[in-house]
């Protein structure tokens, strides 16, 4: 969940995808990354929910919000305008943090009433950094594979797989960005793939590049935040 309390913003994956992002706007999950384009003064506060916090809080329909922006304030109305611009009234960090929490606070009650064997299966696959089997799922919280399939979809709008995928990709993501030199075996083997074609598909899945492009760019990047 954003809030952009400052100049508009787009975002695509594609040239011919470009889109102006909502000012108040929430997201379903993504299955590969995009481009942001910002243009002008940037000011924006936001949360990271849990997976299902979107279906338990408001009940969205999930699927329908994967790779796409809701805007809230077309949905939510004056309660969320109001706190949209009480964060844009405020020049203090903290506050505006504060803000952001009050309103977050208000849904927490009908949240928690919501949570179900999904929120704990997808806390397993944290637990697990992605590298688990949907088999190991099934055991773990003793359900059918029709019932795993169809609540998961329901609360985050992918299946169990493609989120285990996901998650795994993160975790390896952030290693690959966080290192300076890079044993490609060492990855394979401690990410759980079988070969490093394997890993090579991800990246071009998920990043649209290969494992070697990825890391140098963001090795550059880190070399130019630290002059």
């Amino acid at each position: 969940m954003v809030f952009n309390y400052a100049d508009p913003c787009w975002a695509y994956q594609t040239e011919d995808q470009k889109e102006q992002v909502p000012l108040i706007f929430a997201s379903g999950q993504f299955t590969a990354n995009y481009h942001l384009q910002v243009n002008g003064k940037i000011g924006m506060i936001g949360a990271v929910l849990h997976p299902a916090s979107l279906y338990n809080i408001f009940g969205f329909p999930m699927p329908e919000l994967v790779n796409r922006r809701m805007d809230l304030a077309k949905v939510l109305g004056e309660s969320i305008q109001a706190t949209h611009r009480s964060l844009k009234g405020s020049c203090d960090p903290e506050k505006k943090v504060l803000i952001l929490e009050t309103f977050l606070e208000t849904f927490l009650s009908a949240a928690k009433s919501k949570l179900s064997i999904i929120d704990e299966a997808i806390d397993f696959i944290h637990t697990k950094a992605g590298m688990v089997s949907i088999e190991e799922v099934l055991r773990q919280f003793s359900v059918s594979r029709r019932y795993l399939e169809k609540r998961f979809l329901e609360k985050v709008g992918i299946s169990p797989k493609l989120y285990a995928r996901i998650k795994r990709f993160s975790y390896l993501s952030n290693t690959v960005a966080n290192r300076e030199k890079i044993d490609w075996q060492d990855i394979v083997a401690a990410n759980g793939f079988h070969d490093q074609s394997h890993l090579i598909k991800d990246y071009k899945t998920f990043n649209h590049m290969n494992p070697s492009d990825y890391h140098q760019k963001h090795r550059e990047l880190i070399r130019y935040l630290d002059k």
